[in-house]
């Protein structure tokens, strides 16, 4: 009988691949010293099911010292680099103890970069064992039906480009955020002798200068007044609002002449314009799309979204969301999975529906990934009761999946020109003819109508009122969470799996003050100081350029070796100019550390004496924080 060590990565995927692969369906879990793994018989073999609980092992200096440049590392296990991840070392220590009796290795995690990477330094660092004996099951999904397919077509061998590509990601953004951070937070220390840690990263730096270029043209934009005109005419005892043929009026006093022009006059209806569109089904969800459609119903930033949809994941309600695909392959029975989702009482009626005149396969999108479809759900129905957030990313999911089998929807637009002399004046109106794929994701899609009466050549519409409004331009919007990843994609910067964490952590790290990424007097001066001294640390190309290089590795046309020594050759140098200016830059960043402070703490001015600021101050006996007027200390409020 053969002994076959299965490595998945976290508990709950474990056990629903024990469950999966086990003859009875019933695997045994067992516990040993703080640790537990799965045991199940499956025909002749006998399989132990482990889990590594995320990455086991992390990147570590092999130089003792808190400075930079630090430029050598090694694998070690996490909890000598985190002291929280003491946790892990019971589980280390029963797959080492386990793979001395093991004869067979399968790698069973996620199927992507972060996935390969920890199977492989799993098998090689707890395991001891030669990567190349492994074997690899590939699945987008934990349901059973998917497990056992993946077991039984196992890959013969690891995706080891893949590997390499996550090898060299992990030690290129070691190298770059452990020795920025470093550089920045030695040069507060040396000027003020404080230890206050200011980070940035291979990617963090140019999201702040995305961010920063944004709120600079905020900055510097002039509002500019303009008119616009309102006008609103009588169609069967109806009043209706009219569209001017120039949206913007420059200047005021043609503003003025246009109203007085019009007014009380008598519009002929002298064109109409009927059209008729067809509106395609929206494509399956990248994970991309997922999160800018969860931030634009309920607000959830994206890092949020992610890991409600990494639970529907693990409870197999939904695939593997981190995908950039928006396709779902022929060879996933999606029609099937449509039948399963019909046995659920609240969508009974809308797969009846679709499956009665829909699509055979569901539409698809442009994106693609090699590791995995489109999200989608699986067909299973919860098990549990799902938290009120879950159940609002599971509907998401189902409904757009639905959708995306349903018919075009077709849609009249009707456009009616209304003059008076050289003066010209839009109606507009729009139905909804035929639903289509509306009716199955009618609760997230904006389809206002506005109809208008009966109208025809030559009829007269008086206008009954009309009015020049003043206005001003805007400047462009700050951006959101949602929007700042879609253009962290749009330039290439970071992968599906990071970019939440990216845009999470300039709010976490000082540099803007709330959700709309305003940037912080932290941010201006990072922001400012590297781009005056190591202006190579913000650029998006030079990041990008990294980021082509390492996807050239996974491609299998670089070396891992080759991409890494450019990427240290780079990083060398631009700490090199650091070092000349230290105590410059130290001097640059104390000074938005300070202005940072001051935003922090200041609320605003005090409601009581109106001379005073109320700021956060700290009890000296309970440590508990209150509001407090800044005069108040001394007697004046």
């Amino acid at each position: 009988m053969a002994n076959v060590m299965i490595i998945s990565e976290k508990p709950a995927a474990a056990e629903r691949i024990a469950k999966a692969l086990d003859d009875e369906g019933n695997p045994r879990i067992v516990k040993s010293r703080g640790a537990s793994y799965y045991e199940c018989q499956r025909g002749d073999e006998k399989l132990w099911v482990v889990y590594a609980l995320g990455h086991l092992f992390e990147l570590k200096q092999t130089e003792k010292g808190w400075t930079y440049p630090r430029l050598n590392t090694k694998w070690v296990p996490r909890y000598e680099v985190e002291k929280r991840a003491e946790n892990i070392r019971p589980v280390l220590n029963l797959i080492e103890r386990l793979s001395k009796d093991a004869e067979d290795f399968v790698v069973a995690t996620d199927y992507d970069i972060e996935g390969s990477l920890i199977g492989y330094l799993t098998l090689r660092y707890a395991c001891g064992v030669n990567p190349h004996r492994a074997k690899r099951m590939k699945f987008s999904t934990l349901t059973k039906e998917e497990l056992v397919s993946a077991y039984q077509n196992v890959l013969p061998t690891l995706d080891f480009p893949m590997i390499r590509a996550g090898c060299v990601r992990h030690k290129v953004d070691w190298l770059y955020g452990i020795n920025l951070t470093r550089a920045l937070t030695l040069a507060i220390k040396r000027v003020t002798g404080w230890f206050k840690i200011v980070s940035t990263g291979r990617v963090q730096g140019p999201t702040l200068a995305i961010v920063a270029e944004r709120e600079q043209e905020i900055n510097s934009f002039v509002p500019i007044p303009y008119w616009v005109i309102r006008a609103t005419g009588k169609v069967e005892e109806n009043d209706l609002q009219l569209e001017y043929h120039i949206s913007r009026i420059a200047k005021q006093v043609d503003a003025r002449r246009i109203v007085a022009e019009l007014e009380n006059k008598d519009l002929i209806a002298t064109r109409i314009e009927r059209k008729k569109s067809r509106l395609k089904p929206p494509a399956p969800f990248s994970l991309s799309d997922l999160q800018s459609e969860a931030y634009r119903h309920f607000g959830f930033k994206p890092s949020r979204t992610l890991a409600l949809a990494q639970k529907l994941y693990m409870d197999a309600l939904i695939s593997y969301p981190r995908t950039s695909s928006q396709q779902i392959p022929d060879t996933i029975d999606a029609r099937g999975i449509l039948r399963r989702i019909g046995e659920q009482k609240k969508y009974a009626g809308m797969v009846q529906s679709v499956l009665a005149r829909g699509r055979e396969r569901p539409v698809q999108g442009k994106k693609t990934d090699p590791a995995h479809p489109a999200i989608h759900p699986t067909g299973n129905a919860p098990t549990r009761n799902l938290t009120p957030s879950e159940r609002k990313i599971y509907d998401l999911i189902v409904c757009r999946f639905i959708a995306s089998f349903g018919e075009d929807a077709l849609r009249e637009s009707i456009k009616v020109d209304l003059t008076y002399e050289d003066h010209c004046f839009y109606l507009r109106g729009r139905r909804i003819i035929e639903a289509g794929w509306i009716e199955f994701y009618e609760r997230y899609v904006d389809v206002s109508e506005q109809t208008i009466p009966r109208i025809e050549k030559g009829d007269r519409v008086p206008i009954v009122s009309i009015t020049a409004d003043e206005k001003m331009t805007i400047p462009p919007a700050r951006y959101n969470p949602a929007s700042l990843l879609k253009e962290l994609e749009r330039q290439g910067l970071g992968t599906k799996a990071t970019r939440a964490a990216i845009v999470d952590s300039l709010r976490s790290r000082g540099y803007t003050l709330n959700e709309r990424f305003e940037l912080s007097s932290l941010g201006y001066a990072a922001l400012e100081t590297l781009r005056r001294h190591v202006p190579r640390i913000l650029s998006p190309a030079f990041t990008h350029n990294l980021e082509r290089e390492m996807e050239a590795v996974q491609k299998g046309e670089r070396s891992m070796n080759e991409v890494l020594d450019e990427a240290t050759t780079a990083l060398t140098e631009i700490l090199e100019q650091f070092k000349e200016r230290e105590e410059e830059i130290g001097e640059e960043l104390v000074r938005g550390l300070r202005g940072y402070w001051k935003q922090r703490e200041e609320i605003g001015p005090c409601p009581s004496c109106q001379e005073g600021m109320l700021v956060i101050v700290r009890s000296g006996k309970t440590g508990k924080r209150f509001l407090g007027c800044s005069r108040y200390k001394d007697g004046d409020c």
